[in-house]
């Protein structure tokens, strides 16, 4: 096992992208999905699965930032998903602009479907709606994306678009999606979505004649464009098109374009081609592993104000002294003190006599100690065991101890608690947050015990938290009076955590937790409690340089 064995595991990472693009993220279960405010991911193994998640969080980490889904989407299939390529195109744009480093995870998506023969080239041999789909996809994607492992794909989609649905079509279709780089929002890309649907519609409904003189007479006055709005130069003329008969009408070529747009607008969803990220989705589901546990999303609780005040006063009355003690271990650690060296500007009065004896350590050299630079994360059962009075102990003692740690320079601290508020195991609830005052937070305090013990979850939460903070010594103190839902998944996530740099300390109240936790105390009278997360606390500062 390597050190970083716990920093890039999919949950870790997941987090990290949650936390930088602000959209929840939930890891574990079998299903790739969104619902338009959580993320949920699968849990997986392999690295090239994991590269794949990593693309699919940030296309949906894009949709759920920047889309609107309040706005109703066209009735017809093919306008859907037209609607589906300009916003995907949309909202990838802006997210690397926002974080350019995504680029490349998005990029690494399209690599693995032209690897997997996802995205080949289309055919004038393909059914009008596919045709259709799949060349707007990769011209859109090429051209304004900004893909270049698309190019292949987009030269031939223009090729066979002008075939099927004649060159005029695909100069108009392309003057259109000129228009992508100027859509700034959902509204936009849908009204822009319609009007290329017009286009379609326009050209199913065409019956008169048009002669390829006049085609190219269109084409001449209309050039096309590339992304950075360069023209492109034509596709060299056919021989037939040369020829002296080039004036008489183009009845059965017509016939077929009118016909082919009349295909792709009466298409149903399963006609056009699947959303790549579906795709993704099915791809991430079917190699979904096994999970006992879950990286679980962080709900906020408001609580009630006047309890959180009383809860806040008898927090300050246990804290007192342990804020007093605690920052004079930190103060007298951070005391100037010296040592004697061979070479310095200052003698050390008390040393001289060293230099009789041929030791010439006499110079005095004063060391100054630094800050903690400690994170800590306190976790809090709140199963329903915790019922009874156990509950409001452990959450007055968590707050004083947050307190007492508050005005100390070089820690931070966080609270959380598990299960969620109602009992489910894929949230935790955020109390306190690393730079949080407390006063601010107190009624999130307010709480009582629920549900069972998903500690697994709630470990993978706080080591992800612990990470992302700049303090080189992370510490995890748990807080529970029972075994977890699962206790083989937690050993191993304790296992890994370790391996990664965390110190972990179990409390148990009432209960044995050393067969869990590397450091683990255990309490038999709730009232204690205080007492050793203070010691803890104490003894933490003293050894941080240790």
């Amino acid at each position: 096992m390597t050190l970083n064995t716990l920093n890039h595991a999919l949950p870790i990472v997941a987090a990290a992208y949650g936390r930088k693009f602000g959209v929840a993220v939930q890891v574990g279960g079998s299903e790739a999905k969104t619902d338009g405010r959580v993320i949920h991911l699968p849990s997986l193994s392999g690295e090239a699965e994991k590269t794949l998640a990593y693309g699919y969080l940030a296309h949906e980490a894009g949709h759920v930032r920047l889309t609107d889904f309040t706005l109703r989407r066209h009735a017809q299939p093919l306008g859907r998903f037209f609607e589906g390529v300009l916003e995907d195109v949309r909202i990838e744009t802006a997210m690397i602009r926002a974080y350019p480093g995504t680029r490349s995870t998005l990029d690494a998506v399209i690599d693995h479907l032209i690897a997997e023969g996802r995205m080949q080239a289309v055919s004038a041999d393909d059914p009008p709606a596919q045709l259709l789909g799949n060349a707007v996809l990769m011209l859109a994607r090429h051209r304004y994306r900004e893909q270049p492992a698309l190019a292949p794909q987009a030269q031939v989609a223009d090729r066979v678009l002008a075939q099927v649905f004649g060159r005029v079509f695909v100069t108009q279709l392309r003057a259109l999606m000129t228009e992508i780089p100027a859509l700034r929002d959902t509204a936009e890309t849908m009204a822009l979505a319609q009007r290329m649907l017009a286009l379609v519609e326009s050209a199913a409904q065409h019956d008169a004649p048009r002669t390829e003189s006049a085609e190219r007479s269109t084409e001449r006055e209309a050039p096309s464009t590339d992304h950075d709005g360069r023209g492109t130069e034509p596709e060299a003329p056919s021989t037939q098109r040369d020829a002296p008969s080039t004036e008489y009408p183009v009845l059965g070529a017509k016939d077929e374009a009118q016909q082919a747009a009349q295909e792709a607008l009466s298409a149903t969803d399963e006609a056009l081609p699947d959303d790549l990220f579906a795709i993704i989705g099915a791809a991430l589901q079917a190699q979904a592993g096994s999970s006992h546990g879950e990286m679980p999303t962080v709900e906020t609780f408001e609580g009630d104000a006047v309890r959180g005040i009383i809860a806040l006063q008898r927090a300050k009355g246990h804290s007192a002294q342990l804020s007093a003690r605690l920052q004079g271990v930190v103060q007298s650690e951070r005391l100037t003190r010296s040592r004697t060296v061979r070479q310095g500007r200052q003698l050390s009065a008390q040393h001289l006599h060293r230099a009789g004896v041929g030791d010439a350590r006499i110079f005095r050299q004063r060391d100054q100690q630094t800050a903690p630079n400690t994170a800590l994360h306190l976790l809090v059962d709140l199963s329903g065991s915790m019922r009874g009075g156990a509950d409001r102990i452990a959450l007055d003692e968590a707050m004083a101890l947050a307190l007492a740690l508050e005005p100390i320079n070089g820690v931070s601290r966080a609270v959380s608690a598990f299960p969620s508020l109602n009992g489910r195991s894929d949230r935790v609830t955020r109390l306190l947050g690393h730079g949080d005052r407390l006063a601010q937070h107190a009624r999130a305090f307010v709480q009582s015990a629920r549900g069972g013990t998903p500690m697994t979850g709630a470990l993978w939460f706080a080591a992800a938290d612990l990470l992302a903070q700049a303090a080189p010594r992370k510490v995890l103190i748990t807080l529970s009076d029972g075994e977890p839902n699962q206790r083989s998944s937690v050993l191993d996530l304790i296992a890994r955590a370790r391996t990664a740099g965390i110190e972990l300390i179990g409390i148990g109240i009432q209960h044995e937790v050393g067969h869990l936790f590397p450091v683990a105390i255990r309490i038999d009278d709730v009232a204690d409690l205080k007492r050793t997360l203070f010691q803890v606390a104490e003894q933490l500062l003293l050894s941080h340089r240790h």
